[in-house]
C-alpha cells in the first residue's frame, strides 16, 4: 500500500533501522494484536506498541480494570492517532499476535480460546523467575511445554518491567518481520539476564489438543 509522508515522517525513527525500512512498517499498521493482562502490567506495552504503529491492538483486561482500560484507549489515541485501541472480544479471528501477561487459571483460559485457532502468542510471567515464552504456532501450547507455564503466580520480581519491555520487542520483530517461522522458544530471566532455550513438548505427555488440532489445519 506504500507509506504516506506523513506516516514516514511519524515513523522515520523507526524506519532508518537497519532490517525494518518501509516494508516492516507496512506490516506493522496492517497487524491485529490482542493484549490480555492487568491494566497496570500491559500500559508501558500498549504505549510502545501504539508508539510503534501497529494498525488495530484490542484489549482484554479484567472486568475489575474497566476504568483503567478506558483511560489507556484514551492516552493510545492521543499518543498515536493512526493506531486504533479498542476493547477486545472472546473472538480472536482476523489476529496476527495475542500478548498475554499472566499466570495460572488466567493461562488456562486463553489456552481454550486459542487451541487450533493458529494465531502466535507471546506469553509473559512477571513473577519470580520471570518468562517469556514465545509461541509462533502451536505444538507446543502453554498446556504441553516443557517448562511450568501455569504455575499459580507469586510474587511479581524487581525486573517486572524490563521483562515486559523485553516481551513487547519480540512481539515487535513478530509483526515486522516477514523471516521464516521461529521455533518456540522460552526466555528465562534471572534478574535482568536471560537465557534463550528452545521450547518443546513436553515428553512425558503422549498427545495434547494443540497437536491434534494443528494436524487438522
Amino acid at each position: 500500500m506504500g507509506l504516506s509522508d506523513q506516516q514516514i515522517e511519524r515513523y522515520a525513527r523507526q524506519i532508518i533501522v537497519p532490517g525494518i525500512g518501509g516494508i516492516a512498517q507496512e506490516r506493522l499498521l496492517s497487524a491485529r494484536l490482542m493484549l490480555t493482562g492487568k491494566a497496570a502490567d500491559l500500559a508501558t506495552v500498549l504505549a510502545y506498541l501504539v508508539g510503534a504503529g501497529v494498525g488495530e491492538i484490542r484489549l482484554q483486561l479484567p472486568a475489575s480494570d474497566a476504568a483503567e482500560q478506558e483511560s489507556l484507549i484514551i492516552r493510545a489515541a492521543q499518543l498515536n492517532p493512526e493506531v486504533v485501541v479498542k476493547p477486545g472480544a472472546d473472538n480472536i479471528a482476523g489476529l496476527n499476535l495475542v500478548f498475554a501477561i499472566g499466570g495460572g487459571s488466567e493461562a488456562s483460559e486463553l489456552i481454550v480460546q486459542l487451541l487450533g485457532k493458529g494465531v502466535a502468542l507471546i506469553f509473559v510471567r512477571l513473577d519470580e523467575p520471570a518468562t517469556i515464552a514465545i509461541l509462533p504456532a502451536a505444538p507446543p501450547c502453554l498446556a504441553c511445554a516443557d517448562a511450568d507455564l501455569l504455575r499459580p503466580l507469586n510474587r511479581c520480581g524487581d525486573n517486572a518491567g524490563f521483562v515486559a519491555m523485553i516481551a513487547a520487542t519480540e512481539a515487535f520483530k513478530l509483526l515486522a518481520y516477514a523471516a521464516p517461522t521461529p521455533a518456540p522458544a522460552l526466555l528465562q530471566f534471572s534478574g535482568f539476564a536471560s537465557a534463550t532455550r528452545e521450547l518443546r513438548q513436553n515428553p512425558v505427555l503422549a498427545k495434547c489438543a494443540c497437536s491434534i488440532a494443528t494436524q487438522k489445519q
